[in-house]
């Protein structure tokens, strides 16, 4: 069993990772318990931070090995993006992030595409909210991936910067970090920056993350082998991590959350039968017991700027 279908596990040399740190690189609490264990020789495990309830590997991979890993991940991919049905994606987030499109009319907007790939998500979004008034439609896209996107439309501006840093605060109406996060060794600051970036209160953040310790565990019991899919995913961030990320985080109250959920399926009935049918099925419990409940795959936050 693996924990996703695009990305699989690599075995790390010592001088591949970093020593372990004492800290959660989310809240930097020492208050962690050890948890199933990723790889032998050297070992790697699972960590569960008791402040924030944030999981992340024990040791984390260097930017060089990550590099080498998503550079070859992209170039044996036929597409860059992380799902099967980025159309349905798209129309999901629009739908849930729930943008005032009476007061978005007329206006230009941006997008903040953290992480999408070739950046089909964003671009579906973008043409759908052209569709609805608005004027002009900017997206700036960060990714390992820096192929040519023909995008077709001259309402549609899409750039690209070289770091996170260079987005301006208060700058964008959305920002996407779909199944991105789990990725990053150090993501305090990543998502500091990505909550700055919302530009007002009709600005919202939507994010995605895999949530699969629970599956890794029960997989355990039941002697199944399960691939958690290190280092590509370095965290597992459930409902609890979510619910208590602007508690943990100096945001000093200038945020809500708006919808914290079961996240939906990346992948479809007609290219992945039984595991899209599996997940939908686990996922059901989770819209109604929430936190309490751990067989969901994955979880989903959509964030809103307070007026």
């Amino acid at each position: 069993m693996r924990s996703t279908v695009f990305h699989q596990s690599m075995h790390m040399r010592e001088e591949d990772l970093f020593p372990q740190s004492t800290s959660c690189p989310f809240c930097n609490s020492t208050k962690r318990v050890t948890g199933p264990v990723l790889q032998n020789d050297p070992i790697v495990r699972l960590l569960r931070c008791l402040t924030c309830h944030a999981v992340s590997a024990s040791r984390m991979p260097t930017p060089e090995v990550l590099t080498r890993y998503y550079s070859r991940y992209y170039s044996d991919a036929k597409e860059k993006i992380t799902v099967d049905a980025p159309r349905r994606i798209a129309s999901h987030i629009l739908r849930h992030t729930q943008l005032p499109m009476s007061a978005l009319a007329g206006r230009e907007l941006s997008i903040l595409d953290y992480g999408g790939g070739d950046g089909a998500i964003s671009i579906r979004i973008a043409k759908n909210l052209l569709e609805r008034g608005a004027k002009r439609i900017h997206i700036a896209l960060l990714d390992y991936d820096q192929s040519d996107i023909d995008i077709n439309d001259r309402h549609i501006n899409l750039f690209r910067p070289d770091k996170l840093t260079e987005i301006v605060d208060r700058s964008m109406d959305l920002i996407i970090a779909s199944a991105v996060i789990e990725h990053i060794p150090e993501p305090r600051d990543v998502l500091l920056k990505l909550l700055s970036s919302m530009r007002s209160s009709d600005s919202v953040f939507y994010a995605r993350t895999p949530y699969v310790t629970p599956l890794l565990n029960f997989a355990k019991i039941i002697g199944t082998p399960f691939d958690f899919t290190y280092p590509a995913h370095v965290h597992d961030l459930g409902a609890k991590f979510w619910n208590n990320l602007l508690s943990v985080l100096p945001t000093a109250g200038r945020f809500q959350v708006l919808r914290s959920t079961p996240s939906i399926v990346e992948t479809s009935i007609k290219r992945h039968f039984t595991r899209t049918l599996a997940a939908h099925i686990l996922k059901i419990p989770g819209y109604i017991l929430k936190e309490s409940y751990g067989f969901v795959g994955g979880w989903e936050i959509i964030i809103r700027r307070h007026s």
